[in-house]
């Protein structure tokens, strides 16, 4: 197997076009495929996240305040919340976030953008 003898213009043009689109990309040239797993994870994602903001709005919803100790906030006359603190659940979403976020920043420092 040589190079190309290139016997009709229309076979050049086809084979320098073929070498042409070998550049445009600096890895292999592949036909079009699903990557399953890159699917599921994008899908996971985004149940994973729903799941978490309805058990969020549950958890708020359901969660009462305590009295006595933290007292109702007026603002100008109107109730605006009641204080009190943090719940569990919020504690571990924003720890969790929070390590989601330094990992992206890191494997992006670390690896460069990947697309």
């Amino acid at each position: 197997m040589g190079m190309p003898s290139g016997d009709s213009p229309q076979k050049a043009e086809q084979y320098y076009h073929y070498l042409q689109s070998h550049q445009l990309t600096m890895q292999r040239a592949a036909t079009w495929h699903v990557r399953w797993l890159d699917l599921a994870w994008l899908w996971g994602f985004l149940i994973v996240l729903s799941l978490a903001t309805l058990l969020w709005v549950w958890q708020y919803r359901t969660t009462r305040q305590r009295t006595g100790i933290y007292p109702v906030d007026s603002f100008g006359g109107y109730t605006t919340e009641m204080a009190g603190p943090s719940t569990l659940f919020f504690i571990l979403l924003t720890i969790v976030l929070a390590a989601w976020a330094v990992a992206l920043i890191v494997g992006h420092i670390v690896f460069g953008q990947r697309f």
